[in-house]
């Protein structure tokens, strides 16, 4: 009797199978990285409308106790370099806020802040009026935002008191 001889078979993928994952991978990583990028800048500018909202809530408190804003003379002052390169404690860039009324003063959320020259959280006050800007953080400017900046329109977010309004 002859013993019946089968064919052996190749393990392994075809290279057409190979191709077919390939591609099918592609589409998938087309298809998410956008949605992951959308959910990263959303979510910075999220916590930078919670830091405004917090800024701002702090900054009425300080002048419901003391009668004014914390006051910087009328000048800029930031985290930033060309804004003083003022840090997040008690010398920070809003002065007489910490420790009494906030913890820390808050950061932008972008790691490329405070290292850029212009960009970061910034606040100037007189004592009678405020204005904190987020600056060049925002990725969005939606039509209606709340916290719309007539002086930098596409380039930052702001709270502020009706006189420090177009600073």
């Amino acid at each position: 009797m002859n013993p019946v001889v089968r064919p052996r078979l190749a393990a392994g993928f075809t290279l057409i199978e190979m191709l077919i994952v390939v591609t099918i991978l592609a589409i998938l990583a087309g298809i998410l990285v956008p949605i992951l990028e959308d959910s990263v800048t959303q979510t910075a500018d999220a916590r930078r409308a919670s830091d405004l909202r917090a800024m701002q809530a702090a900054l009425e408190s300080h002048y419901r106790v003391n009668g004014s804003y914390p006051d910087t003379g009328g000048v800029w002052q930031g985290d930033a370099a060309n804004f003083g390169g003022f840090g997040y404690g008690p010398a920070g860039y809003v002065p007489g806020l910490v420790p009494t009324v906030m913890q820390s003063l808050p950061k932008d959320p972008s790691p490329d802040f405070p290292d850029g020259a212009d960009g970061g959280y910034m606040y100037r006050s007189d004592g009678s009026n405020y204005k904190f800007v987020a600056n060049l953080g925002p990725d969005s400017f939606p039509q209606g935002n709340p916290f719309f900046d007539p002086t930098r329109p596409n380039t930052a977010w702001q709270v502020s008191s009706p006189g420090g309004y177009n600073w």
